[in-house]
């Protein structure tokens, strides 16, 4: 089966899901970022996929997050 890794980011202050090189959002908070994303991976698995999903987050996240917006 063909594996589709989907990714939880945080760029430029924004969550945002990657998914192939290419990055959809932004997303209001991590938790939506994660929620949009699990909700992709499941698509993916029963359309015959096998699905990833990675979260991205360093240290400071939340704060940084809080900082921009």
């Amino acid at each position: 089966m063909a594996l589709v890794n989907y990714t939880v980011d945080l760029i430029d202050g924004a969550w945002k899901v990657g998914l192939n090189g290419k990055h959809f959002g932004p997303y209001s908070s991590l938790d939506a970022a994660v929620t949009a994303a699990s909700n992709a991976a499941r698509k993916a698995e029963v359309q015959g996929y096998d699905a990833m999903l990675t979260i991205n987050t360093p240290a400071d996240a939340e704060t940084a997050a809080r900082d921009a917006a």
